[in-house]
């Protein structure tokens, strides 16, 4: 008879048992595959995961290596975890998660104590994610407090632990994390706060910052700044705690002021500059190249002449706006309600654009007073009538087709036949016929109608093709009105096409962008200058000498009155009515051309001419552009001679002419007979060539020669 015992094991179900338990793992795992991809199915690939990149912010550079703006939808620079301060990781790992280079992304001890302690507490006070779950949650999910996203996040922070170091998960994790005020990332955020690089950050510094990513609205620096110590204060204690820092240093640390700026650190720097290179980059490599592939641009501009251009004419068109008692100014348009941010404004408005001669290369440019009022930029988009500084394309046509500065127009009422029937008859500008002067005088002193007909000798089509040569791109019209600046240009071409002169012949199209890298530093495109010769060096060394006489004697003689001496050659410029007003010089290595206008075609105010309204502001810039610089003079073009010639028949001056002036011509075509205006004793030859005669005193000269040069 069989022991009870094994009847009972007999009885027991050994069978049944198996089949359960075989039922309840596969039946588990099942469960647990399915919940692996059910989460896996809005999750990204694993490829996508090893090849995670965060947005980065795209950095435009001035001409010296300067930040001169940042393109980002997130205020994002990568830095290697070498180059993040000691401190920093220190801080991050003591507060955030002590075990992250022993856990494989999940930390199951610090998710038990934190459930423990918000069990005890009775709500949710403490959360178990480790860095790397923070970063698989800023990378790819939601913020969103659900138990589904929280699986996800396991999940994923599994599978970055799979793809990447530690280290390299530490990395993305500075780089990638919000530190508020629109910083993503410790550099950003470095220069945010503090407008400090990282290695400059301190041990307080480092702690400050370690402690807003838990909350960045809580403990915003700026807005909170208690609740901002008070949090610095625990990220200082579990340093301590972890003897990352000594006691020394925490007792220091803790006593430290905030260090925050008072004012968030900006870059946002000559707009209209800057919106020009944003449209290049924006159409040849796309909007998120520009937003978010971290590109780095290096322009031409240099930041400091940009500062003196926006300063001297933002003060000078203020002071006219009190001049002329104007009620419509840029401060009240501040307040107004109609001011926008694309059209244009009611109040007076002025550009500038400063070029290098000799490379084309734009070192400064202001489309405007204000960007935040209108991004119009009128530099480069407005076209205007440049009046008298279209002339000097007349006189080089001239110079280039055999006339010489000497040679002798008369200055007289005209009348040539004009279109419906009515004649064309033009008019100077102080209604002052002077008879029989030499072109260097009509130009020196912008005479109309010896440019009319000059224009009319060389040819209207002739002069026309010569201004395109040498960088005029608008249309020009084919009448005799060219000669007085009728057809509308940009004050970007007209700048550019007088560093023709300036450059000796050689013209370089205006440039803006040195050189174009991506991220990983392969360079995308790279800009050099590709001067080619539209003049003779003659010709464009005669008309600079005869610009020159209306910087030192003529209508660009205020510069000189300012305070501006170094040799310098220019123009001015104003419409009928006193619409528009211009003036464009150059120094040999440096164009700077300026407008003044309303964007409104109307009146500017009584007496506003190129010399009044736009030449101060070229004067105050070109004295600060060039402090410093070494003096530079004009060179002489090989095989050229200098004469002292008659002001007034361009003859070979006599002891009795009473202006003079040198006159440089190529050799066998020089004046060989003396002055028959003014008969006298031959004087002698200049021995090489030279500028024109030195400036004269404002206060030698009579009354109606100073009004005419003010004017």
């Amino acid at each position: 008879m069989a022991h009870p015992a094994v009847r009972a094991a007999r009885r027991f179900p050994w069978k049944f048992f198996v089949a359960v338990v075989l039922i309840v793992v596969f039946g588990s795992a099942g469960a647990v595959f399915g919940l692996v991809q059910w989460l896996r199915r809005d999750l990204p690939t694993p490829e996508q995961v090893a090849a995670v990149q965060a947005p980065v912010k795209t950095t435009v550079f001035d001409a010296r290596g300067r930040v001169l703006h940042e393109f980002y939808r997130e205020n994002r620079s990568p830095v290697p975890l070498k180059n993040i301060p000691r401190n920093l990781v220190n801080a991050t790992l003591s507060t955030e998660d002590r075990s992250f280079y022993r856990h494989w992304g999940v930390d199951l001890w610090g998710v038990a104590r934190a459930a423990s302690t918000d069990l005890m507490k009775m709500r949710r006070s403490q959360g178990g994610s480790t860095i790397t779950q923070q970063l698989a949650r800023n990378l790819f999910l939601t913020h969103e407090r659900t138990f589904t996203r929280k699986l996800r996040e396991v999940a994923l922070a599994i599978e970055l632990e799979r793809n990447y170091t530690k280290d390299q998960i530490l990395e993305l994790y500075f780089n990638q994390i919000y530190f508020g005020e629109g910083a993503y990332g410790v550099e950003a955020a470095a220069k945010t706060y503090f407008n400090k690089p990282l290695n400059e950050l301190t041990l307080p510094d480092c702690a400050l910052l370690c402690g807003i990513p838990a909350n960045p609205s809580t403990y915003s620096p700026r807005r909170r700044p208690q609740a901002a110590l008070l949090r610095r204060g625990k990220v200082l204690r579990n340093m301590l705690v972890t003897k990352a820092i000594t006691q020394v240093e925490f007792d220091n640390a803790m006593h430290a002021p905030i260090g925050v700026t008072a004012v968030r650190y900006s870059n946002d720097r000559a707009p209209y500059f800057v919106e020009m290179v944003r449209l290049h980059l924006d159409e040849k490599y796309g909007s998120n190249a520009v937003y978010e592939g971290g590109l780095k641009v290096y322009t031409t501009l240099d930041m400091d002449m940009q500062q003196l251009a926006e300063r001297a004419l933002e003060k000078h068109v203020e002071s006219l706006e009190n001049d002329m008692k104007l009620k419509r100014t840029r401060a009240a348009y501040s307040t107004a309600a109609s001011a926008g941010a694309t059209g244009r404004t009611a109040y007076l408005q002025a550009s500038l654009a400063a070029i290098d001669a000799h490379s084309g290369y734009i070192r400064a440019l202001v489309g405007g007073r204000d960007w935040n009022h209108s991004n119009f930029n009128r530099a480069t988009q407005a076209k205007r009538q440049p009046g008298s500084a279209f002339k000097p394309f007349v006189y080089t046509a001239a110079m280039d087709n055999g006339f010489k500065p000497t040679d002798i127009i008369v200055d007289e009422p005209v009348s040539f036949p004009g279109g419906n029937g009515e004649a064309y008859q033009p008019q100077n500008y102080d209604h002052t016929y002077r008879g029989p002067v030499t072109l260097r005088y009509a130009l020196q002193q912008s005479i109309n109608v010896p440019a009319i007909k000059l224009l009319r000798k060389v040819g209207v089509s002739l002069v026309a093709s010569y201004a395109r040569r040498m960088g005029i791109k608008s249309p020009l019209g084919q009448n005799l009105s060219l000669a007085l600046g009728s057809s509308e240009v940009t004050l970007l071409e007209l700048t550019s096409a007088y560093a023709v002169l300036a450059n000796r012949g050689i013209r370089n199209e205006p440039t803006f962008i040195l050189k174009v890298e991506n991220r990983s530093g392969v360079v995308l495109e790279r800009t050099t200058p590709r001067p080619f010769e539209v003049l003779s060096e003659g010709t464009a060394a005669s008309v600079t000498s005869m610009l020159q006489s209306v910087m030192d004697h003529g209508t660009g003689f205020p510069a000189r009155a300012r305070g501006f001496t170094l040799p310098a050659a220019g123009k001015t410029g104003t419409m009928d009515d006193y619409m528009d007003a211009w003036f464009v010089g150059y120094v040999p290595s440096l164009v700077c051309g300026v407008w003044v206008g309303y964007d409104e075609k109307k009146v500017i105010g009584p007496g506003m001419t190129g010399a009044r309204a736009a030449l101060p502001i070229w004067t105050e810039f070109m004295i600060g552009a060039t402090r410093g610089r070494t003096v530079e003079d004009f060179p002489v073009p090989a095989g050229t001679t200098g004469r002292i010639v008659c002001a007034e028949s361009g003859m070979l001056a006599t002891d009795a002419c009473p202006n003079t002036t040198t006159e440089m011509f190529g050799e066998g075509s020089e004046p060989t007979e003396l002055c028959s205006t003014h008969p006298g004793k031959a004087l002698q030859p200049a021995a090489t060539p030279s500028a024109p005669a030195s400036a004269p005193d404002l206060q030698k000269m009579d009354k109606e020669q100073r009004e005419r040069i003010h004017n």
